[in-house]
């Protein structure tokens, strides 16, 4: 019975802890499915009336957690000191905020950091202090204001696996900044104004490249380098009508591309012409239905090629 009283006023005691005047969050147990889930985590979503600031208050109490999520709150900017004190920080998440300001070394101490989800606020600058956190796996930054990306250090990431910049305004992005990142997996550009597609032919591990609803005119002749694992690309929704075959034929077996179903896909022989149609691809359209490439295929130099009102590419 002792023993009981004993479990029941320990739990008490740490309830009045989390909740207190100064600390509207909640103290728990780290969330498996993020990085840190060996620790502990501070839970600040949807607090009532909605976050305008970080609650520092409650890093003073226990600040060596490895998780803080403060989602879905109205925190509009990140001042210097937010997290200097969470040095085990493996995961943070502030999406769906009203942030526009971050201040240039908030991120200074987060060394350990894996996992970063910034999406769905007001950026339209990103802090310096980001380019340093060279333990960083995942990065969200999709659906802000970002359009200059000359002072993106993205290339000192090296262990990035994920990086999310759709719907934003960026129309480039450094043109070499993702071949150093040999672990990147998945890279998400959609829905910007991208004229002009990066280099990625070292960056062997690549499964998922979206830069559907852009505004590449020309899309280059080569993109990938040897890839390891089947690919999902999608780069339907731009407004180039003509791609080289040797850019899709460098995506392995069971890839899967979304494409337009008028694009013209020219490649320079009968052989390569075959090459490309003996594929194990699936080729669907922005409506997912299946697109027949024997319909879409120009050799450079055939009757049918020079049959178009416009010069081809060849």
């Amino acid at each position: 019975m002792q023993l009981l009283m004993l479990t029941i006023t320990t739990v008490v005691v740490i309830v009045q802890v989390t909740h207190g005047q100064d600390c509207p969050c909640q103290y728990r147990e780290a969330d498996p499915l993020f990085p840190g889930a060996e620790g502990a985590r501070w839970d600040c979503q949807y607090i009532q009336h909605g976050l305008t600031q970080i609650p520092v208050s409650c890093w003073d109490q226990y600040p060596n957690v490895t998780q803080v999520f403060l989602d879905y709150n109205e925190i509009g900017s990140v001042t210097s000191g937010s997290f200097e004190r969470l040095t085990n920080l493996r995961t943070l998440s502030l999406k769906e905020n009203a942030i526009t300001d971050i201040d240039s070394e908030v991120f200074a101490d987060l060394n350990l950091l894996e996992f970063l989800d910034i999406s769905k606020n007001k950026l339209v600058e990103l802090p310096s202090s980001m380019w340093d956190l060279t333990s960083l796996k995942r990065l969200y930054l999709g659906d802000n204001r970002l359009a200059e990306v000359q002072t993106y250090h993205i290339e000192n990431l090296v262990n990035l696996e994920v990086l999310d910049l759709h719907l934003n305004h960026l129309s480039q992005i450094p043109y070499h900044s993702l071949e150093p990142l040999a672990q990147l997996r998945h890279i998400y550009l959609y829905w910007n104004m991208f004229t002009v597609l990066p280099v990625l032919s070292q960056n062997l591990m690549l499964e998922e490249f979206l830069v559907n609803g852009n505004a590449v005119t020309e899309f280059p002749k080569f993109v990938f380098g040897n890839l390891t694992k089947p690919m999902t690309y999608h780069f339907v929704d731009n407004p180039a009508y003509d791609v080289w075959g040797t850019m899709l034929l460098a995506l392995p077996d069971r890839s899967h591309i979304m494409m337009g179903s008028d694009v013209s896909v020219w490649v320079e022989n009968e052989q390569q012409a075959q090459e490309l149609l003996q594929k194990d691809w699936v080729v669907q359209d922005g409506l997912s239905n299946i697109i027949d490439l024997s319909n879409l295929v120009q050799i450079c130099g055939s009757f049918q090629a020079q049959s178009h009102s416009y010069i081809p590419p060849c």
